[in-house]
C-alpha cells in the first residue's frame, strides 16, 4: 500500500503534528510506503526508510494565527501537482483543510482513488471564538452576528472541502455526531500515548510545592477557554496553578495570574517530569476534538477535570479517573476543590487514569486506521 498524506503542518508542536509524526514511525517499522507532503521554509525532501517527506515553501504566505501554518495565497505550490501525481498512490489522506489541503483537493477532485479527510480541529468554533474575543470592545448587537456569520461561513467551506472525501476521520464520538453536517461517512480514528515516556515514576521532588498542584498543558490561547481558570484562580490561595505551553495569551495570563507558575513550552523528559510532579490536570476547553494532553496526563497518573463539551470528556470516566463538569466557574471550581482536598481519592483516581492510558497506544490506533484504509481500497 502506498499512502500520500497532505498536511499543512508537520514539524510544529501540536496534536496534529504528533499524530502524523507517530504515523511516520509506524510506517517505518512496518516498511509501508508513506509520502508526506507539507509546508516548509524551502523546497526540501527527506527519506526515512519507507517514508518520504516533501516540503513546499509558501510563496505568498499569510500568517493568520500564531502557531498555525501560513496560508499560501498562491494555493498550488510549484512542483506539488507533479510530485503528487507522479506516484500511483493507493490512498490519499488529507490532514488539514488549509492551503496545501485545498491544493490537493483541487488537483485530485476527479481522481477515482480513495480519499480520506481527517477532522482534527473545530475550526468553525474557533472562528466564532476569535471573532467574539477580538471584537470585545464592540456592542453585542454587532459582535454576536459577526461571530455567528464567521462560524456559518467556516462550516460552508468545510462542507466544500470534505465533499470529495470518501470517508471523514474524527477522534471522538462527540465530534462524529457534529460532523453529520458534512454529509459524508464518518469513522473514528483514535489516538495513542507513549506510556514509557509519560509515567508517574518521572515525578521530580525538586518541583514539589507546599500546596496541591493543578496543571494545564497545551496552547495558551483564548479558544482554550483559559479565562475560566483566570476566574477561578485569580483570588485562590489554596491550590497552585501550573501552565506548561506557549501561545498568544501567555502575556495576558501572566498579568492576571502572577501567582501561577509558567514553564513555557516543554517536551520529552522535562514535560513528563512536570506532568508527574503535579497532583491533577485541568482542561477547560470546550472546542477540542480529542485532547492528546489528557492521555499524557493520565499516563503520568493524574486525574483530570474536563468540561462536558467536545471530545475530551470521552477520555474521562466521571468520578472514576477524573471529573466531568459544566464549563462554568462554579462547577469547575468545585471540582478543583474536591480533588485538592481529598488526597486519597485523588491518588486512587490517578491510578485508574494510568490504567486507562495503558490501554491506549499508537500502534493500536494506526492498526485501526489501516483497517479503514483497506476497506476503502477494497471498495474501489
Amino acid at each position: 500500500m502506498k499512502i500520500a498524506v497532505i498536511t499543512d503542518t508537520y514539524f510544529a508542536v501540536n496534536g496534529v503534528c504528533r499524530t502524523y509524526q507517530e504515523l511516520a514511525k509506524y510506517c517505518q517499522r512496518k516498511k509501508i510506503r508513506l509520502d508526506i507532503f507539507t509546508i516548509g521554509k524551502t523546497h526540501h525532501s527527506q527519506k526515512l526508510g519507507s517514508v518520504n517527506i516533501y516540503q513546499f515553501p509558501a510563496l505568498w504566505p499569510v500568517k493568520y494565527y500564531y502557531d498555525l501554518p501560513p496560508f499560501d495565497v498562491r494555493i498550488i505550490p510549484k512542483g506539488f501537482k507533479e510530485k503528487l501525481l507522479k506516484t500511483n498512490y493507493d490512498i490519499f489522506h488529507f490532514a488539514t483543510p488549509a492551503s496545501l489541503g485545498i491544493a490537493g483537493r483541487l488537483i485530485l477532485a476527479n481522481s477515482k482513488k480513495p480519499k480520506v479527510g481527517a477532522f482534527h480541529t473545530l475550526v468553525a468554533e474557533y472562528a466564532s471564538w476569535w471573532a467574539e474575543k477580538n471584537l470585545e470592545k464592540f456592542p453585542a448587537t454587532f459582535r454576536n452576528p459577526l461571530a455567528g456569520f464567521s462560524q456559518t461561513a467556516m462550516w460552508k467551506f468545510l462542507k466544500w472541502f470534505y465533499f470529495k472525501m470518501d470517508v471523514v476521520l474524527t477522534p471522538s464520538l462527540a465530534i462524529k455526531s457534529q460532523l453529520k453536517i458534512l454529509g459524508r461517512p464518518v469513522v473514528i480514528f483514535p489516538r495513542g500515548v507513549d506510556t514509557e515516556l509519560f509515567d508517574p515514576k518521572k515525578k521530580n521532588p525538586k518541583l514539589k510545592e507546599k500546596l496541591p498542584i493543578a496543571l494545564y498543558t497545551g496552547r495558551l490561547s483564548i479558544e482554550k477557554n483559559l479565562d475560566l481558570l483566570v476566574k477561578i484562580f485569580k483570588n485562590k490561595e489554596d491550590v497552585k496553578l501550573w501552565f506548561c505551553g506557549d501561545g498568544p495569551y501567555k502575556t495576558g495570563l501572566k498579568a492576571q495570574l502572577p501567582q501561577a507558575k509558567f514553564f513555557g513550552y516543554q517536551q520529552g523528559q522535562k514535560l513528563a517530569e512536570i506532568y508527574a510532579s503535579a497532583d491533577f490536570f485541568v482542561f477547560p476547553s470546550t472546542t477540542d476534538t480529542f485532547g492528546n494532553v489528557i492521555l499524557e496526563a493520565q499516563a503520568c497518573g493524574l486525574p483530570t477535570i474536563v468540561t462536558d463539551a467536545g471530545g475530551p470528556k470521552e477520555l474521562v470516566k466521571n468520578k472514576i479517573n477524573g471529573l466531568i463538569v459544566k464549563p462554568k466557574a462554579k462547577d469547575f471550581s468545585s471540582a478543583i476543590d474536591f480533588l485538592a482536598k481529598n488526597e486519597k481519592i485523588r491518588k486512587t483516581m490517578g491510578q485508574k487514569a494510568r490504567a486507562n492510558a495503558l490501554k491506549t497506544n499508537w500502534p493500536k490506533a494506526f492498526d485501526q486506521l489501516f483497517s479503514t484504509y483497506k476497506k476503502m481500497c477494497n471498495k474501489k
